[in-house]
């Protein structure tokens, strides 16, 4: 009896430090800035709720390659900033299509303001492009989207993707990183001298205000320190309306 009293006592026990784990490491301890990243798979986002559940920033999906539009991104970009999280927004590159028609792509699609993140190039596959090609084809990129935006674009990518490919381009490490390791006990390391800004911890998280699960994200800092990343000027909140800017003038070389 008393050995089948143990047994329950035991499992008891493991079910509660389950519990307790999932409820602690829900937010990443030792970080006082959390972040989510969304796209059209988070379906419709009640930002309010986000704002409530202790997340200051969000990243939204824009565009892809130099066809895709996210179909949810007008309206979530337009709500993230009247419920007044400091937004963000990525284009997921595709590296065997041409990076000038990519960021032609992105900027007829991006208005970006005051109080604004920098825009971020998410880039995790090769597409069975040479490396050297690929470095090449990001920087290019990277350098047309920052002459338009006025400000250094940031890169996502995952840890051993950039420890791979990335960490040895001179060109490529003078860039803020987004890092994607998905660890609850350690923060990922990269190689070189470069520091994460963001780090991705967890693909299937969870927040208010969204049904299903999110990737959850850290700033390595404090919000003042993120808010100094953000391109300057007074922020102004937007109206919730849908806003559609107008087309671009293209880049060219």
């Amino acid at each position: 009896m008393l050995k089948k009293i143990s047994y329950i006592f035991f499992f008891f026990l493991i079910f509660i430090i389950g519990i307790l784990f999932t409820v602690t490491w829900r937010k990443k301890p030792g970080y006082t800035v959390h972040g989510i990243d969304v796209s059209y798979y988070q379906k419709q986002v009640n930002f309010s709720k986000v704002v409530d559940d202790g997340f200051s920033f969000v990243i939204i999906k824009a565009t892809e390659g130099d066809y895709l539009k996210d179909r949810n991104f007008a309206v979530n970009w337009n709500a993230a900033r009247h419920d007044q999280l400091i937004r963000g927004t990525y284009h997921f590159f595709r590296a065997d299509i041409d990076p000038i028609k990519q960021a032609n792509w992105f900027v007829k699609h991006v208005k970006l303001l005051p109080g604004d993140l920098p825009p971020v190039l998410d880039v995790e596959t090769t597409e069975n492009v040479s490396i050297p090609l690929l470095r090449e084809r990001m920087t290019i990129w990277l350098n047309l989207v920052e002459k338009k935006f006025g400000i250094k674009p940031i890169i996502y990518t995952n840890l051993s993707f950039y420890n791979d490919y990335l960490s040895t381009s001179k060109a490529l490490t003078k860039y803020p990183i987004w890092i994607a390791a998905y660890s609850k006990f350690f923060s990922p390391r990269l190689e070189g001298k470069n520091k994460w800004m963001i780090w991705q911890y967890d693909d299937n998280g969870s927040a208010k205000g969204i049904e299903g699960p999110v990737d959850l994200n850290v700033f390595q800092g404090t919000i003042g320190d993120l808010r100094r990343y953000c391109i300057p000027g007074r922020f102004e909140e937007t109206p919730l309306e849908i806003h559609i800017p107008k087309e671009l003038p293209s880049i060219s070389r």
